[in-house]
């Protein structure tokens, strides 16, 4: 039997993506706007880390590079989300994610995955990709691209037609998407530096656990 042709994306920016697949990009859509209506409350603990890690971004966010802005940033923000469940939600950090989708390669370096993880702790079903960025966006490095193209290789991977997750983070900005099937839906930007924009971004990275749980 003749092998098919393995074809591969030249760059993972998000037009590419969306062509490549047959992705159809909306604005607005149910599964995000149920995701993005998250809410909640922090203690005071909680809040003061928060406005601690806010007021550091305001200061640095124009200097840092992309491993201090997720070190000194990011990972307070997933900290206080407070996502992993044992045994049943793990985040993870910086994993490759590959396969072959519609005789495509896909081949990432995820980020950020929240996913269910096997026993001996690696990730088995991804539910959710986190992809940061701290230049403005080219051709050559396109978070949402990379996200996109990661959220399509987990509803490959995850043999079901439900709802896949994701974030692209540049400098201070976070914009939200979902994927179901062949629907993308992308959130307006989120501007961490304020306090009522990063306060809802926790709640919705917080709602995560529960959208996962339920499935």
């Amino acid at each position: 039997m003749e092998e098919k042709n393995i074809k591969s994306l030249n760059h993972y920016d998000s037009f590419e993506v969306i062509d490549a697949f047959q992705i159809d990009k909306n604005l607005d859509c149910e599964s995000l706007n149920d995701w993005l209506q998250a809410s909640g409350e922090l203690d005071d603990f909680e809040s003061t880390l928060l406005e601690r890690v806010r007021r550091e971004l305001v200061m640095y966010e124009r200097q840092w590079n992309e491993e201090e802005l997720k070190v000194n940033f990011i990972g307070f923000v997933f900290f206080l989300a407070n996502v992993n469940e044992r045994g049943k939600i793990l985040t993870f950090f910086e994993r490759k994610f590959s396969g072959v989708v519609n005789n495509i390669s896909i081949s990432v370096i995820v980020d950020c995955m929240i996913a269910t993880p096997m026993k001996s702790g690696r990730p088995q079903s991804p539910y959710f990709f986190m992809q940061e960025f701290k230049r403005s966006r080219g051709d050559d490095h396109d978070p949402e691209g990379q996200m996109l193209a990661a959220m399509i290789l987990a509803r490959f991977h995850n043999q079901d037609t439900k709802v896949v997750y994701g974030c692209w983070v540049q400098g201070k900005y976070w914009t939200f998407a979902v994927l179901k099937e062949g629907n993308y839906c992308v959130s307006p930007s989120f501007d961490a530096t304020q306090v009522g924009d990063l306060t809802q971004i926790v709640f919705i990275l917080r709602k995560l656990k529960g959208l996962i749980l339920n499935r």
